[in-house]
């Protein structure tokens, strides 16, 4: 039962399935194993380090084995970007060797965010050091139908029963793939930050999604960033209260150095959407108990 304070209580136990930490390639104020002192300061459960440009089961095994005594977990994860080698199923299969446990669609390198921001960068951001042009990545071939080696990325993540995310996909993309996704036997498929820009799905597409079988992740970061902010809390409250709980998943997809650190803007989140009257029981069930059964955490 909630407390006094229902937005610290639902911060305790949390898992941020989406947070952006140093090093990387873009300026980053919060190293990974800040933010598990950080994560430990709100009584936060784990979270999952996200790289656009490599993956990161490494750099959580020795964050693991540094607060091996502290109930804290941070998880690997890879996003098949050109610098992390692309839509490359060997890519993929090493990275759940090493233990990560969500692979990505491309990000920034993904034809769609190409397109869309007119650059294969964050606009918003920029890089200390820029990378080589490049194609933008699709998952769809010429006559758009899924690409053979996707489908192989697909298969590789539903063997091992990870999670397959869609990243910076358009939604022609992200139905083809999830077609696949359940095809080839994916439990554990994520719509990735469904109320963000470039991926904003309406009301009605969330719904047919979910209804095959997918979980939708909403982002704090585009309610409560000054560079990314974009949506009012009272319309994504809405959209939890329509839909529920149940197949939705709260995180942070923060790390920028203009936004708070990630626990407190996910607490600035929560506290919000309670002001607007979304139930606790969703938001219980967004941040902890639907991230545990996406990482197979007991």
């Amino acid at each position: 039962m909630p407390g006094s304070r229902p937005d610290l209580d639902l911060l305790r136990g949390a898992i941020d399935m989406h947070a952006h930490t140093h090093p990387a390639l873009f300026r980053r104020p919060i190293d990974d194993a800040d933010l598990a002192k950080i994560g430990l300061e709100y009584g936060m459960r784990g979270y999952v380090l996200k790289d656009h440009d490599s993956q990161t089961a490494g750099r959580a095994y020795h964050v693991r084995k540094q607060f091996a005594d502290q109930p804290i977990e941070p998880i690997g994860a890879v996003v098949l970007n050109r610098s992390a080698g692309g839509l490359d199923p060997y890519v993929a299969e090493s990275a759940i060797h090493y233990g990560a446990r969500v692979v990505w669609m491309p990000s920034n390198h993904s034809k769609w965010h190409s397109d869309y921001f007119g650059i294969s960068d964050y606009p918003q951001l920029g890089r200390p050091k820029r990378q080589m042009a490049g194609e933008g990545l699709t998952v769809l071939d010429g006559e758009g139908k899924l690409k053979p080696e996707v489908r192989t990325i697909v298969q590789v993540v539903a063997d091992a029963g990870v999670c397959l995310a869609t990243g910076h996909l358009s939604v022609e993309e992200i139905r083809a793939l999830q077609d696949a996704a359940v095809e080839a036997g994916v439990e554990k498929f994520i719509v990735t930050h469904a109320n963000w820009a470039l991926c904003k799905l309406d009301l009605e597409v969330q719904k047919e999604l979910i209804a095959k079988g997918a979980y939708l992740e909403y982002v704090a970061v585009s309610c409560v960033s000054p560079i990314f902010w974009e949506q009012n809390p009272h319309e994504l409250a809405g959209w939890i209260t329509e839909l529920g709980g149940e197949k939705l998943v709260l995180s942070s997809d923060l790390g920028q150095l203009s936004a708070p650190p990630h626990p407190e803007g996910m607490r600035m989140l929560v506290a919000s959407l309670l002001d607007e009257g979304v139930a606790y029981e969703h938001l219980e069930r967004m941040l902890q108990v639907n991230p545990a059964v996406l990482l197979d955490l007991e």
